[in-house]
């Protein structure tokens, strides 16, 4: 199946610079699509140049089959919405949603029943007389959502769209968007920098650094298999443990065997990663009783130097000999076991859940 949207090769240069380095995407329709990166990576401009407030230096974008690159922003089917939201605040929040259908000089009949269809989907019917400064944030990023969306677009950006909400709104907001996403079928690409908020809300991630894309595929896939350093430090925590190429053998720097089934490059220096959930924490002494097949593969020995509650989850920060680890577990399992600074532990896992890297 074709793309919905294409873009091709896109590139934007500010003198030398290059803001976005040739970035080729192919997103379907319907989509919730995440542009993913820190301040800098060039997510922005990409978002900005799909809207046409930024003409590319070179590259083409493609919509639903048509070259859009020369159009000017009011001429393709495409609505922003800004982080800021911009909204009218001597407008009710009806007056907001219509106020881009006024000025299509639509009738005023259909513009009453798309404003009332906008308000029942984003649940703020009750709130349609009320002026902005009457409302909560969730309540005016949801106005802004519905302006954005009234004039049916065939695409939605959306730029940092929660970034002024605080944490537990966010996080609702997060489900909101999915669900109004979702029901209305519009494809949404939305710039972010929160990682927790890419991976809830997205069907797919791109991963953007210094202007280039660095990987793109679900959450899952981003997240369990990243193709490089970045982007496996960037999504979630990850540690990362120095290694020594011994014949074919990998060791860490103080020589514990580390198993992997992952192709190991030759001539190039390693690190081990492994993720802080797929980590065992065990006593002291292996069990030497257990069969060969139910013993970890990898081994560290380490002393906790810290831990660090998350309601959910306890952190707990371990200093090996290898590399400064963290390892995680679960509520029910902390309280089990008798863990402390000073405690000495050891620290176990599957050869299949070690990822290798370039150091």
């Amino acid at each position: 199946m074709s793309a919905f949207l294409s873009v091709q090769d896109l590139e934007k240069r500010f003198g030398t610079q290059r803001a976005v380095d040739g970035v080729s995407l192919d997103i379907r329709q319907g989509e919730f699509f995440a542009l993913l990166g820190a301040s800098g990576s060039g997510k922005t401009t990409l978002l900005r140049m799909l809207a046409g407030f930024e003409a590319p230096s070179s590259g083409r974008v493609l919509l639903d089959g048509q070259d859009i690159t020369a159009l000017a922003p009011n001429r393709r089917p495409v609505n922003l919405m800004f982080q800021s939201y911009a909204l009218f605040p001597h407008m009710t929040v009806a007056k907001n949603i219509a106020y881009g259908l006024e000025m299509e000089r639509l009738a005023r009949g259909e513009i009453a029943a798309r404003v009332d269809e906008m308000l029942a989907k984003v649940q703020l019917a009750h709130l349609a007389g009320r002026k902005p400064d009457q409302l909560s944030g969730g309540q005016r990023q949801r106005v802004a959502l519905a302006r954005a969306l009234v004039k049916r677009p065939k695409l939605l950006l959306l730029d940092e769209p929660l970034g002024a909400l605080d944490k537990k709104l966010r996080s609702e907001m997060q489900l909101e968007l999915k669900r109004i996403q979702h029901e209305f079928g519009i494809t949404f690409i939305v710039v972010t920098h929160d990682q927790e908020e890419a991976l809830v809300m997205a069907d797919r991630i791109a991963i953007l650094k210094d202007g280039s894309l660095l990987q793109c595929g679900t959450p899952r896939e981003v997240y369990e298999q990243p193709l490089n350093r970045f982007a496996a430090e960037f999504i979630g925590v990850m540690n990362f443990i120095p290694l020594i190429r011994n014949g074919d053998s990998l060791t860490t720097m103080t020589g514990a065997p580390i198993s992997t089934v992952a192709p190991v490059p030759n001539d190039v220096q390693l690190v081990a990663a492994v993720r802080p959930e797929r980590l065992e924490i065990g006593p002291l002494r292996l069990d030497t009783s257990a069969s060969e097949s139910a013993r970890p593969d990898n081994r560290l020995t380490g002393t906790i130097t810290a831990l660090a509650y998350h309601g959910l989850d306890l952190q707990l920060h371990i200093a090996t000999d290898a590399a400064p680890i963290i390892a995680r577990l679960t509520a029910d399992q902390a309280e089990s076991r008798d863990l402390g600074p000073g405690k000495t532990v050891t620290l176990s896992w599957k050869a299949a859940d070690t990822k290798l890297f370039p150091a």
